[in-house]
């Protein structure tokens, strides 16, 4: 996980938006997700009791922050954790069937819920395509994302 958690939020109608940064595109994914996950609950109360891999592939950058960050609000739901730490352990591109391909390994933790130990804020029902992008930029990559409340 990076040192710095770097990310702000940004004024959006009905939605949360933000803009994650970091110098590498695993900490730009990194804190994009701990940024989503911040929305959720208090992250720094969570402990990493329980780990997930998660490795998933697309067509560009754009589309894998959407997945990645939707694959943490499934296992959210779906295995009724509440994540609080974040590994980015790869970001890249690969030719797979001639065609270039993006890809991410991570591996994220918390513990199940518990609504009387851990302060949930905010209900992220989706991550949207809307105002998506994933940029290099003079100080490494930053990642613009609005979350569907």
């Amino acid at each position: 996980m990076s040192q710095n958690i770097d990310f702000k939020y940004l004024d959006h109608v009905a939605d949360i938006r933000f803009i994650a940064y970091g110098k590498t595109l695993e900490e730009v994914f990194e804190n994009a997700a701990l940024a989503t996950l911040s929305v959720i609950a208090d992250i720094s109360t969570i402990q990493p009791q329980t780990e997930f891999e998660i490795e998933l592939k697309t067509v560009d950058l754009e589309n894998l922050m959407v997945d990645f960050l939707s694959e943490l609000l499934f296992l959210f739901d779906a295995e009724e954790t509440v994540l609080g730490a974040v590994s980015v352990k790869e970001v890249g591109s690969k030719k797979e069937n001639g065609e270039e391909i993006r890809f991410i390994k991570a591996v994220v933790s918390g513990e199940p819920m518990d609504s009387a130990k851990h302060n949930f804020k905010t209900e992220v029902k989706a991550v949207t395509y809307n105002g998506i992008r994933v940029e290099k930029t003079a100080g490494g990559f930053e990642a613009e994302v609005v979350l569907d409340l």
